[in-house]
């Protein structure tokens, strides 16, 4: 006769929202990671024992790019922590305090203890930069030396601009290309300056160069230039917030992306030597390229709280259909009066 143990049936774990679904108040599955944070390429909250530091072979590009942990710096801890230091917390408010308003692409009201290393410590290095506190441009060059190891050693996790397997298919990796845009705008506002190209605009060294020029192709190779790309991201059922805020934020990232190419003359204007031609066009950006509507509702994107958002949204700007990709209000259709505007 088998005997029977009576015991008391353990309920099922309670499953909470990560904090970036919290933030967006989207619907959350509840279980690490969660799918939202893996299609944005950001670390899940829930996810506490993941393991940030990750070995990468040459080539890894579309095995490693489904990997959100896959960027981290040399530096870094393993393990995220949900607290920043307050003097880590007091330089990302000085990098949205004084750089954001210029080069607006990370989306403030959704940013989280959990966005990934490598771009919290570059907004860092221009909150330390553009503080002009005591010896912090120095401690900001130091950081920026440190991320850039970790960005040229990890080239095979984020450029796709060589993988012949990277397609628009590809998980996009938002938040690390942020990062290296970031990266790159540094290193052209840190030589203040440098030496001016004959349409007076400065030029990046070129490893800076180099570093744009595999940005863009990466961001090409996956068809992140693309509104139709954009839209089939997303499914019907998705929570239409969430969408406009993750297209708004690839369209403003692809924007900044541009301009910082017409801010540097070697970046655009130039040909690497050893490219060819058809190479060479790749890494470049033009208007042309630019297949997708402008940037809509900057209130509702800099609006940080309820209030804020509330008072700013607009029944329409919620409005996203695969069947409709706009195709009549891309930027790429200005493109000739632009780029004469340009030169």
């Amino acid at each position: 006769m088998q005997k029977v143990h009576v015991t008391k049936e353990t309920a099922p774990p309670t499953k909470h929202a990560c904090t970036h679904c919290r933030t967006l108040k989207i619907r959350c599955q509840g279980e690490p990671p969660c799918s939202n944070c893996l299609r944005r390429g950001i670390s899940c909250s829930l996810d506490h024992h993941r393991q940030t530091a990750v070995d990468v072979q040459p080539g890894d590009y579309d095995k490693r790019a489904s990997d959100p942990q896959s960027m981290p710096s040399r530096s870094m801890s393993t393990q995220l922590k949900a607290n920043r230091s307050a003097m880590q917390s007091h330089y990302l408010a000085l990098y949205f305090q004084r750089f954001h308003p210029h080069w607006p692409f990370i989306h403030k009201g959704s940013f989280s203890d959990y966005e990934t290393p490598l771009l919290v410590q570059s907004m860092v290095v221009l909150g330390l930069w553009m503080s002009r506190e005591k010896d912090t441009q120095s401690k900001a060059m130091d950081l920026h030396k440190v991320l850039d190891s970790a960005i040229r050693e990890q080239t095979a996790v984020w450029d796709a601009s060589s993988s012949e397997d990277a397609c628009s298919a590809c998980l996009w990796p938002i938040p690390t290309y942020q990062a290296i845009l970031l990266h790159i705008i540094f290193a052209g506002l840190s030589q203040g300056g440098g030496v001016l190209g004959p349409d007076l605009k400065p030029s990046l060294a070129p490893p800076d160069r180099n570093l744009l020029e595999r940005l863009v192709a990466s961001c090409k190779k996956l068809g992140l230039l693309s509104y139709p790309n954009m839209l089939n991201r997303y499914c019907q059922d998705d929570l239409a917030t969430y969408v406009w805020v993750s297209i708004e934020e690839v369209k403003r990232f692809n924007l900044a992306l541009f301009r910082a190419c017409r801010a540097f003359t070697s970046a655009t204007k130039q040909k690497s030597i050893g490219q060819d031609i058809a190479d060479a066009a790749s890494r470049t950006l033009q208007v042309c390229d630019l297949q997708f509507p402008w940037p809509r509702n900057a209130p509702l994107w800099n609006a940080v709280g309820k209030a804020e958002w509330l008072s700013a949204a607009t029944e329409e700007v919620f409005r996203h259909s695969q069947h409709d990709t706009l195709e009549e209000e891309w930027i790429s259709n200005s493109a000739g009066v632009l780029e004469m505007i340009d030169g």
